[in-house]
């Protein structure tokens, strides 16, 4: 009844995302684009393509079915210096609570800066500086339904605020992950499906004059109707195969594609050498899929080419530290590299 269960989830997985994404490419600007910058210094080595088997802490961004592998608790937290003086932390935790499941939280927080305000009347600054805050806060539960089929949700809570105005929404991450006897893993997501997003605040109210009233009478106060905005829904499905070396030395290899309903398609490739389970050396590459069915400003959407990274994890005991680096190119801006560190317990 359980396999039978999750094999009706993944249809209707598949069913909802296919009726979401059948129009093609949508134009225009999705709300939140912050959710597509992804996280973690393993898998972004990877070129963001290992969603099939990824476990622990980190897997609660790139596939929450993947906390349920986690053997008792662990926390990871990582760090970006993106571009334009833009940072972002994340901060990733998880613990197992027996034949239950596990559960786990997500933080992240976006700061773009300072940014000056400007007017028609002062274009050079007003003198005001704002300074916009971008947070998602996330709570996951993920159960093993098999010891070869895993399910994890995702409850995000989204708030952004800039200067005085402010929008919020509320998005769910679906993930599955099925292990075959032969060392090969398949994994499907679902990732950012909810509520739009509409800016609200004083910002967009002011006083006007009643038409044809007294010119001495009490003005108004007026507010503009701002319009709302999608979330950048997204599709993945990935396959990853774990081929051992020898005694010491394995080899992982994963692929990656993502239907993304408000950027190009694209697929990733990645590949991890592990000595002892102790140190990892990590590659990937990603690529736009069928770039040709996009309008031009869409092919320069995405952040596409190589990746690396290396990992150290170190036992304590019962426990262990992981540290983790990943560098990932950027066409217009410097390469972004990311740090993360975790510990298991």
């Amino acid at each position: 009844m359980k396999i039978k269960s999750v094999f009706i989830t993944l249809v209707l997985m598949v069913m909802i995302s296919s009726a979401l994404f059948a129009s093609g490419p949508k134009l225009g600007t999705s709300a939140a684009p912050e959710l597509m910058i992804p996280m973690g210094a393993r898998n972004v080595a990877l070129g963001g393509a290992n969603i099939a088997d990824i476990g622990g802490s980190e897997a609660i961004y790139w596939n929450p079915a993947g906390l349920s592998l986690i053997k008792g608790g662990e926390a990871t937290f990582s760090y970006l210096d993106y571009f334009a003086d833009m940072k972002i932390s994340y901060l990733a935790a998880g613990t197992k609570i027996g034949r239950t499941g596990a559960l786990g939280i997500s933080l992240q927080m976006f700061s773009v800066g300072e940014v000056a305000v400007t007017t028609i009347e002062a274009p050079e600054g007003t003198g005001e500086i704002l300074k916009p805050n971008f947070m998602t806060l996330g709570a996951t539960y993920a159960r093993q339904f098999t010891d070869r089929i895993n399910f994890g949700i995702s409850l995000k809570v989204i708030s952004e605020k800039i200067g005085n105005m402010s929008a919020s929404a509320v998005a769910f991450d679906f993930g599955l992950q099925y292990v075959s006897p032969f060392n090969i893993a398949f994994g499907l997501t679902m990732r950012n499906f909810g509520s739009d997003m509409a800016y609200n605040g004083t910002g967009i109210e002011f006083d006007t004059q009643v038409p044809w009233s007294n010119p001495n009478a009490t003005t108004r106060k007026t507010k503009l109707d701002m319009g709302s905005a999608e979330l950048p829904t997204s599709l993945n499905m990935g396959i990853s195969y774990d081929y051992k070396l020898d005694r010491l030395q394995t080899l992982k290899l994963s692929g990656v594609y993502a239907n993304n309903s408000y950027a190009i398609d694209q697929a990733g490739v990645g590949v991890e050498y592990a000595f002892n389970k102790m140190v990892y050396l990590r590659g990937g590459y990603a690529m736009p899929f069928y770039p040709e069915d996009y309008p031009e400003g869409y092919k320069e959407d995405g952040q596409f080419g190589a990746t690396f990274g290396l990992g150290l994890a170190v036992p304590m005991g019962g426990s262990a530290l992981m540290i983790d680096y990943a560098y990932r190119n950027m066409d217009l801006f410097d390469a972004n590299q990311y740090f993360s560190i975790g510990f298991s317990f």
